[in-house]
């Protein structure tokens, strides 16, 4: 049984992963096997302060022991989730962990800079330690079972992929709520986006990627109106509409943070968060020039 340790409290994530390892409160198909969360760290919050007090007596009673630091942990937990809502406090957060060879999950968005997000890549590498990142979108139900039947629509040619796209300067961009759409679309597509353009209104934009095989892939962030998650896919043999229902998604997420700690193999590869991360800050670059196609280089 790992024994799990999360830091900072700011972000729903913090009850839901630990309701779902610690057995407390979800019903039988949600409970995740192979881990506990035995300590955490409440910690501050530079974007949602008034969040953390709630979320700590929640976390206290499903038997959590909180500490005052989060170095308090280390040697007491197998592996460390970083659970803060701003991404540019995670390179902070996980760097001691890395540094002591503990296995690692950094919640999204993994970081607001290229910069910080390599660091952390470079980190683990160069540490041998096993670390991912993920919105818990990519592990929709409805999306594994499309991932499990796409070789059968004969190739796929293309995506639309949309979601909530609520911004906040402290995640500028499709950073925030956006990023769930991206990981979606980059659930579909893959690796290999060279460039973006943006069109941005108040209600809502439309970023649309050019892959290097010639394939398009586009994100729309809806900020008025119905704001689900869901998109289709273009292939071969038929277009095909893919929900993202989130019912089971913190289930599959918190099993895929176990088979990351146990494998050693990240659940989804450093290519690809980088990737995100370049992605978006592309887009956001388009934005601020009028539309005009950026590469993510």
């Amino acid at each position: 049984m790992l024994r799990l340790g999360i830091i900072d409290m700011d972000s729903s994530h913090s009850i839901e992963f630990t309701r779902r390892f610690n057995r407390c409160g979800v019903d039988a198909d949600q409970i995740v096997d192979g881990a506990t969360v035995v300590l955490g760290y409440a910690g501050e919050s530079l974007m949602s302060p008034e969040r953390v007090p709630g979320f700590r007596k929640q976390v206290l009673e499903c038997g959590v022991e909180l500490v005052d630091s989060p170095e308090a942990m280390i040697g007491r937990i197998d592996a460390v989730l970083v659970l803060s809502i701003c991404g540019d406090a995670h390179l902070a957060r996980v760097r001691p962990f890395l540094e002591a060879g503990i296995p690692s999950y950094v919640d999204k968005p993994f970081a607001c800079t290229l910069k910080d997000a390599a660091e952390m890549v470079d980190l683990a590498q160069r540490r041998g330690v096993p670390m991912f990142t993920s919105s818990s979108l990519r592990y929709s139900h409805d999306l594994i079972a499309f991932r499990e039947k796409l070789p059968a629509l004969g190739g796929l040619h293309g995506a639309i992929s949309w979601g909530p796209a609520k911004r906040h300067p402290g995640n500028p961009g499709l950073f925030h709520y956006g990023i769930h759409a991206v990981e979606v679309l980059y659930s579909l597509m893959g690796t290999g986006c060279e460039e973006v353009s943006a069109t941005w209104s108040e209600d809502a934009e439309v970023v649309t990627g050019r892959w290097s095989d010639g394939r398009l892939g586009t994100v729309r962030g809806i900020r008025r109106g119905c704001t689900g998650y869901g998109g289709a896919v273009f292939c071969e043999a038929g277009i095909v509409p893919v929900p993202a229902c989130s019912q089971y998604a913190y289930r599959n997420l918190c099993r895929a943070m176990v088979e990351t700690f146990t494998s050693g193999k990240p659940a989804v590869p450093h290519e690809t968060s980088l990737e995100i991360v370049r992605f978006i800050l592309a887009a956001l670059a388009s934005e601020h020039h009028g539309g005009r196609a950026m590469r993510l280089d």
